[in-house]
């Protein structure tokens, strides 16, 4: 199953569709991590290249991009990393979370993913694509359904079992048909054991053959719940499941721990510290663990 191109957010009834371009192509450098072209932009966001163009140039002059004019390529200036950094400063001010996710990448060799709650979705905030990892691609902004996957149950595990039901309740009264609705009581099942257990793995729920082993980020070092999510094929998750559990507490532990040392610290840097892309490497799951090739 391949996404198609084109807009992940811009397409729904309620989003300004200026102001969803010119977010998805921040979106976009994110995920590409290199310069891009008028046309690499249009082509891979779906967009007309003539309005395409209208918003990068708006972009470069407001300071958010660079143009190169010998290779005809933007590419996002420092002003981009400071936007939202003050929000969560122990998770992004230090480059926590970024660290963090490509930690359990190179451990896993998966995809990883970090997810949040947006009204009655869980949608997709960062992803790492991993090319071994899965066929199919995600894109930031993707959004999943709260009951029917593996992050979006890890987002509804931090709410107690009296608000699920309310927001089922209300959600089963709109749906369009029976197949739609959702079975309070195996919901909160499911609920309780990831509880217990500490995460979830999801499997076939969005496609066949892949799944996801999810956890939630502590909810100390978050002001709103978060979702991190190992993705790939069922049969490599299920192989390795207590080795990949066992990374992600792994990392999520040193990084965290780290953050809060950073943070407590008298010589702690006011400013954002930017962390270069790490360059593409090949990781292989071994039956005795995992580790690096």
């Amino acid at each position: 199953m391949e996404s198609q191109p084109g807009s992940a957010i811009s397409s729904d009834a309620h989003v300004v569709k200026s102001a969803a371009r010119t977010l998805e192509i921040l979106e976009y450098f994110d995920e590409m991590r290199q310069p891009l072209t008028v046309v690499g932009v249009a082509m891979g966001l779906g967009y007309p290249q003539s309005s395409t163009a209208a918003l990068l140039r708006s972009l470069t002059a407001m300071g958010y991009l660079h143009y190169d004019t010998k290779k005809r390529t933007y590419m996002p200036t420092e002003r981009v990393p400071f936007l939202g950094s003050w929000i969560e400063p122990r998770l992004f001010e230090q480059g926590t979370l970024p660290r963090l996710m490509h930690a359990i990448g190179r451990r896993t060799g998966q995809l990883v993913v970090l997810a949040a709650r947006n009204g009655d979705m869980a949608q997709y905030i960062h992803i790492l694509n991993e090319p071994s990892a899965v066929a199919h691609h995600l894109r930031i902004g993707q959004k999943r359904s709260l009951a029917a996957s593996g992050v979006g149950q890890v987002l509804l595990s931090s709410m107690n079992d009296k608000d699920v039901r309310r927001l089922y309740h209300r959600m089963n009264a709109y749906a369009q048909s029976s197949e739609e609705k959702i079975n309070i009581g195996e919901l909160l099942e499911q609920l309780s054991l990831i509880r217990r257990r500490g995460y979830t793995f999801s499997r076939n729920r969005v496609v066949d053959g892949y799944g996801m082993i999810a956890v939630l980020i502590p909810k100390s070092s978050s002001s709103q719940p978060l979702a991190l999510g190992v993705g790939g094929h069922c049969e490599t998750l299920e192989l390795h499941e207590a080795d990949i559990v066992s990374a992600i507490h792994d990392e999520l532990e040193t990084h965290l721990k780290q953050a809060s040392s950073d943070a407590s610290s008298p010589a702690r840097l006011s400013l954002p510290i930017r962390v270069p892309a790490y360059g593409a490497r090949g990781y292989q799951m071994l039956s005795g663990g995992l580790s690096a090739d």
